[in-house]
């Protein structure tokens, strides 16, 4: 079918080919029975964390469905040259998606098409491509110290660890038995289509490390004293301390913890403690406790290109340091961070039994 391809876009141009499963588990969808077919649009609500079409669809028997098809978010869209007025009210397309486990109206959708128009040609401005890392360069001081600017993550992936591909996990975190156990549970439940528990459904901050796989821009403001590094997605903010201040006796856990830095040459030692231990180390679900400490390198290899050896030290849930390199790219010049306002239009919330479901309206 002529059609967007609305997966790769998303995925190629913002995600750098990685699985979209930042917000909420995508395991309520049924990625291996995709279905297509045709319809008018009723609504297209562009907002975070996710925008929807929302399509009339003409039963056998005559009566109207409205199905709620998912998109990425706003922030990605826009990037690829999508406005709130891509798809209008009364616009007649053909949709192919993945439906919903539960058998609600509703789904992910993967691709689309005007019946009667011409399709709609997506510019994929203002997004960059991850290739591989660069050669080093020579920069002075001043250069090599400022990391002032709006960066996307380069790394490749949204797990932690995007370095290792030993199994379909594409990592072996260094779980105690009872956290590994766990860990496992959640690939069980997923590939039996059951939905995962994970906070960000719920539009609770990601915290802090994986505030470092951020599948959408971030900035870094950057004084002598104190380095603020901003992440669009749930607008979270680390902000590293420069001028030796120490963490206060009575330091209450947080979600992106406590960070201090010095410089070693022109690298930025960096050491966050303080974190809670409710959060996840990555969308797959990896614990941690609130003993967590996390280590970081920050360098610039070129004056548009940083890397992040980062070392995750637990003594309650890790045998043994787990350790990665991160890597991020300087957006071009005109590029900003945009608003990212989740409970805006967030549709999905966790039951009883601790499952997230899609609320239909």
């Amino acid at each position: 079918m002529k059609c967007l391809k609305l997966q790769t876009i998303l995925l190629s141009l913002i995600f750098f080919a990685i699985p979209v499963q930042a917000h909420h588990s995508f395991a309520i969808y049924d990625e291996e029975n995709p279905r297509t077919f045709s319809g008018v649009v009723f609504e297209h609500r562009w907002t975070n964390p996710h925008a929807a079409v929302v399509l009339i669809v003409t039963n056998d028997d005559g009566s109207e469905t409205n199905w709620v098809l998912d998109q990425g978010p706003v922030n990605m869209l826009s990037r690829q040259g999508w406005t709130r007025d891509t798809l209008n009210p009364g616009d007649r397309i053909t949709v192919e998606f993945d439906p919903l486990h539960s058998g609600q109206p509703g789904g992910l959708l993967q691709s689309w098409e005007f019946t009667n128009e011409p399709t709609v040609e997506l510019s994929g401005a203002g997004t960059i491509l991850r290739g591989a890392r660069p050669e080093s360069v020579t920069m002075s001081e001043s250069v090599a110290r400022n990391y002032n600017g709006v960066w996307v993550n380069a790394s490749g992936g949204i797990h932690f660890d995007t370095l290792n591909h030993r199994s379909r996990r594409e990592q072996e975190p260094p779980l105690r038995p009872q956290y590994m156990d766990q860990w496992n549970q959640r690939w069980t439940d997923a590939d039996a289509g059951e939905a995962t528990t994970d906070p960000t459904a719920l539009c609770i901050p990601p915290g802090f490390p994986r505030f470092l796989t951020m599948v959408l821009p971030g900035e870094i403001l950057q004084a002598e004293h104190q380095l603020n590094w901003y992440a669009e997605f749930a607008e979270a903010t680390v902000r590293i301390f420069l001028d030796g201040r120490q963490p206060p006796a009575d330091l209450v856990p947080s979600f992106n913890g406590f960070s201090t830095g010095q410089w070693e040459g022109n690298t930025l030692v960096v050491q966050t403690i303080g974190l809670r231990g409710d959060t996840l180390v990555d969308t797959t679900g990896v614990p941690h406790s609130d003993q967590l400490s996390v280590n970081m390198h920050m360098t610039k290899v070129t004056p548009d290109y940083f890397e992040v050896d980062i070392e995750l030290l637990d003594p309650v849930v890790f045998t043994e340091p787990w350790t990665t390199t991160k890597y991020y790219s300087r957006l071009p010049e005109g590029e900003f961070v945009q608003e990212y306002a989740c409970q805006a239009g967030n549709r999905f919330e966790v039951n009883g039994q601790g499952e997230i479901e899609a609320i239909f309206e």
